[in-house]
């Protein structure tokens, strides 16, 4: 499980643009303060910071100090969002983070960012025909669904069909360049559509797919994200 903290006032941005942060092995906090951030650090395990320079509560090189110098924080990712002032850069250079965006956010190079310190395998909008089976259940046979998104970890899936949190799938698809791509997995994420009451939404983590496949998706992945 990852932890990243988030400061508030960066959560609309972040949470609503993002898609990653929704798998289920990402859990995300929220901090008003830098002294709430220093506080929710030092009784979770929080893998990344993001936070703005001029965030509420004491000043953030004392917060990036803190952490530094802590043996059990000193392991944290931080990223600092501010303008790009002469000043600020100056104190960017005091909090020493892993990284620094300027406003306004490029929210690409935020992510990939995020990504990268989280160490996160990318996730890519892919849409294409997926046959499914469950096993034990409808016979047996494969039903037609479609993938929303995919990275070498797993992917998120469209049906009309209610399936249950834990269930085993086999799947089978092709992606874009023709590849076959073909494994095991287990649901572990259902998100209902408000706007399609009968369709449904499932986070699938791939337990059982050859490298080779694995290696094929990571490629396609790559590709697109240029």
């Amino acid at each position: 499980m990852k932890k990243v903290l988030i400061a508030y006032d960066l959560k609309d941005l972040v949470l609503r643009k993002s898609s990653f942060l929704d798998r289920t092995e990402i859990k995300v906090f929220t901090a008003a303060s830098n002294d709430e951030a220093l506080a929710i650090c030092r009784k979770e395990r929080i893998d990344l910071i993001v936070t703005l320079l001029d965030a509420p509560g004491m000043r953030c090189e004392d917060l990036f100090a803190t952490i530094r110098t802590s043996r059990e924080l000193r392991k944290i990712s931080t990223i600092i969002v501010c303008e790009d002032t002469l000043a600020n850069r100056e104190r960017c250079k005091q909090c020493r983070p892993n990284a620094v965006i300027y406003q306004p956010v490029d929210l690409i190079l935020l992510f990939l960012k995020m990504h990268q310190f989280l160490n996160v395998a990318p996730r890519i909008r892919y849409r294409a025909a997926l046959a499914v089976g469950i096993e034990g259940k409808f016979e047996n046979n494969p039903l037609r669904f479609w993938t929303e998104n995919i990275s070498a970890s797993g992917m998120l899936i469209r049906a009309d069909e209610p399936l249950t949190k834990g269930e085993g799938i086999f799947f089978s698809f092709f992606l874009n360049d023709g590849t076959h791509v073909g494994g095991y997995g287990e649901i572990t994420r259902i998100v209902r559509q408000p706007a399609a009451p009968h369709a449904f939404q499932y986070g699938i983590k791939f337990t059982n797919i050859s490298e080779k496949d694995r290696s094929a998706i990571e490629a396609v992945v790559k590709r697109a994200k240029g």
